[in-house]
Parts: C-alpha cells; structure tokens; sequence
C-alpha cells in the first residue's frame, strides 16, 4: 500500500473525479459544518465586542474617534487592544458567513444537514 501525501491539487483532483451528484452532497455537508463553526466564531466575537461595549459605555468606532481617555489605565489599554482583536474576528467571520449563507440557499442544504442530524 502507497501512502501518498495530499496537497490541494491531489484533492481537487479526486474531488473533480467524483460523480456531480457527489460533490454537490459533499458541498452541501461541508457548508452546512461551516456554517455552523463560523455562526459559533461570529456570536462568541459579538458578545466579547458587546461586553465591551458596556463596560466602556461607547462603541469601537466611538472610542477610536475619541481616543483613549488620558486617564486610561492598564487595564482598559489591554481592552482596547482585545476589542480590536475581537471585531476583526467579528468582520473576518461576518464575510464568509454572508457568503456562505448565500451560496448556500436554494440548494439541498436542509435535506442534507436533516440527514446527518437523524
């Protein structure tokens, strides 16, 4: 038995070999699992940016039109620094997940996730 590593164009490759009914099911699972990871990424990103939000009283776009407070201590310079990790989790998230959804609608994604949920 010959173990042959995968790259990408090996698995393209197999991928295009398989019959079209295939591929359209192996899409539709693989959005679906996707879909799912990156609604899970996008609201655990929200509620940390909303957390924020309330314990700063004021938004990202605010602040960073306003600046730091003078008297900002440690504490809410290490915030700022994790607020803007947080919505730029939330924006990277945010655009395959409206992709996705996209792709996604008018296709066999229900039958199929129904299927793997039964």
């Amino acid at each position: 038995m010959s173990t042959k590593t995968l790259t990408l164009s090996n698995v393209s490759e197999i991928f295009a070999a398989l019959p079209r009914e295939d591929q359209k099911e192996i899409f539709n699972i693989g959005t679906v699992f996707r879909l799912l990871d990156l609604q899970k990424r996008l609201a655990q990103a929200q509620g940390n940016v909303q957390k924020f939000e309330a314990k700063y009283g004021t938004t990202l776009d605010m602040l960073e039109s306003e600046g730091l407070p003078d008297d900002a201590d440690y504490e809410m310079h290490e915030d700022y620094i994790g607020w803007h990790y947080r919505a730029r989790v939330r924006k990277k998230t945010q655009d395959p997940l409206d992709m996705l959804s996209g792709v996604s609608k008018g296709h066999e994604l229900e039958r199929s996730y129904g299927e793997l949920s039964a």
